[in-house]
């Protein structure tokens, strides 16, 4: 890639950014070692490197060449000071939307304004690669690189506690920081699905649309109460949200949130939000047949039995879930009514525990959410959460 511009520093000189060629090898090596020297904060030491004058040479002129990959040199008065780029991440179908980042810039010329024009070059590069996606990694004590960052738009999405083994200061924190390019996932706000309980319908969305006034809300009417039909829905809808806004997060209320739980869509999640889940239906289908005086035997036999209440016993559905425990990783915030009659306290306590989820209990509340008193504590609790 080829690349020039010239800006103007804080102290009033220009530089000038431009793609480092064969001709540099030397002062590329040169710069990479000098700033290698100069801070704790880079992934390798000087003497650790085995960078030669000439293979250098053959790197900036395979980034040169290249259509996709830079590596862009800032001089000041025809001085080499700083050293910037981007590299794509794979050429596999599944990585090559990704571009890793990184910098290094002379001491001598930090607080200059040079680490901030070589990053914007680099995400302007990235831009015109096509790149969906820009990533770096920093040390968590280098607080100015990670305000420039953030400046430029970039934001974390993980962290590595022993990412490096400093000889300085012992183990050193990473932070992962990623910066969205694709202008269809820019443009979109966070999303939120809502997955309503037994009987309710996705127009319940709305009540909690001001509950998430900088968030896209969308309701799913999945169908039918099976998790491997309606699961496999749920997962289509995240997954295509996933592609559209820049996070995806989920309200399940009570079956609904079970559901979600057999959809596989916790890795995909940034976090769930569920209202008097179940999370054991098994006990739930057997205290129905209790309640209904079926045995178990008489339901193997029959398949499905008619029960009070618009409800269907199903063989089927008891097996499924004894063969499919839940499995739920994502973070998690349960709000549970005291009161609830569907699961026990004892049974979400323990479910939470399992999950690291955070627990609300609200004191004489229901398993629906309903009354004046219940829908205040409702809001409080989205509030405070998210």
């Amino acid at each position: 890639m080829q690349y020039l511009r010239t800006v103007k520093l804080k102290d009033g000189r220009e530089c000038v950014l431009r793609n480092g060629t064969e001709a540099d090898g030397q002062a590329v090596l040169d710069l990479f070692n000098l700033t290698h020297e100069q801070s704790d904060f880079l992934a390798s030491y000087r003497d650790e490197s085995t960078h030669t004058v000439e293979g250098e040479a053959v790197f900036l002129k395979k980034k040169t060449e290249s259509g996709n990959e830079i590596e862009i040199l800032a001089e000041v008065d025809g001085i080499p000071v700083g050293l910037a780029g981007i590299s794509c991440v794979g050429p596999k179908c599944k990585l090559r939307h990704r571009a890793e980042f990184g910098i290094s810039v002379d001491k001598a010329y930090w607080g200059l304004g040079i680490g901030r024009a070589l990053t914007e070059a680099c995400i302007e590069c990235a831009k015109a690669a096509g790149y969906a996606q820009v990533e770096l990694s920093v040390v968590a004590d280098n607080a100015h690189a990670i305000a420039l960052y953030e400046s430029a738009g970039f934001t974390e999405y993980g962290r590595n506690p022993m990412g490096f083994r400093s000889r300085v200061s012992g183990w050193q924190e990473i932070v992962e920081m990623r910066l969205v390019l694709d202008d269809r996932v820019n443009k979109q706000r966070d999303a939120v699905l809502f997955l309503h309980g037994l009987g309710g319908s996705a127009a319940e969305v709305e009540y909690y649309r001001p509950l998430f006034p900088d968030c896209e809300l969308i309701g799913l009417d999945y169908h039918g109460i099976e998790p491997w039909s309606a699961g496999q829905e749920i997962f289509d809808t995240v997954l295509e949200l996933f592609g559209e806004y820049r996070s995806v997060s989920l309200i399940g209320y009570s079956i609904g949130a079970y559901l979600a739980m057999h959809a596989s869509v916790d890795g995909l999640l940034k976090k769930a939000y569920f209202l008097s889940p179940v999370v054991d239906m098994e006990s739930i289908i057997l205290a129905l047949t209790a309640q209904a005086g079926v045995t178990e035997e008489k339901l193997k036999e029959q398949g499905t039995i008619p029960i009070e209440g618009g409800l269907t016993l199903s063989w089927e559905y008891l097996c499924w879930v004894r063969e499919h425990p839940v499995e739920w990783n994502a973070p998690t915030a349960i709000l549970y009514g005291e009161h609830d009659n569907l699961t026990p306290r004892e049974m979400i306590e323990d479910f939470a525990e399992a999950h690291d989820a955070a627990l609300t209990v609200m004191p004489g509340g229901g398993h629906w959410f309903h009354t004046d008193e219940e829908l205040r504590f409702l809001n409080d609790w989205f509030r405070k959460e998210r």
